[in-house]
């Protein structure tokens, strides 16, 4: 298990290309775009100044989801076709929640958001697929192990104690 508490190593550029396919900045700055290179393509992540809330992510000519966060992303992982997201949801008493998005086949999905407004957790790859595991904020001896398949975009719940 890896714990993401700095994620630098997972965001550095290509640098065979023009602009960054990574984001390098773990905290970007307003305004500013957060790229991740997925097998499919490029994904981009900007701020929805259409509405005023939320983000655009935004593959291929015309695919685009929308994400629930005050802030653009911080990219903690890349899975195959899948990226993980942290998102920044501007509050004090949940300050993060997590996203998947998807780009495969010409397809650019979101699994929405999930979590435990836990800021950590652990990320596995258990039968071929990504877990990320968040203690349960109100029960220091639970946990929530998010479960996600990058075909159908949905996310699996189930409890796990937390060993220590």
């Amino acid at each position: 298990m890896r714990k993401f508490i700095l994620i630098a190593a997972l965001t550095l550029p290509v640098a065979a290309m023009a602009e960054p396919l990574v984001s390098t900045d773990p905290y970007p700055e307003p305004g500013s775009t957060v790229y991740v290179n997925l097998p499919a393509g490029a994904v981009e992540i900007t701020e929805n100044t259409v509405e005023g809330f939320g983000l655009f992510a935004h593959a291929g000519s015309d695919q685009e989801v929308l994400l629930a966060s005050q802030y653009l992303p911080r990219v903690l992982v890349v899975e195959g076709d899948s990226a993980l997201l942290e998102m920044y949801t501007g509050g004090n008493a949940c300050p993060v929640m997590f996203a998947w998005i998807t780009y495969a086949d010409g397809i650019l999905h979101s699994s929405g958001e999930f979590g435990t407004c836990a800021e950590e957790g652990d990320y596995v790859v258990e039968n071929g697929l990504p877990v990320f595991t968040l203690g349960d904020l109100e029960d220091e001896s639970a946990a929530i192990a998010y479960r996600y398949d990058p075909a159908t975009a949905q996310i699996t719940e189930r409890p796990v104690e937390m060993t220590r």
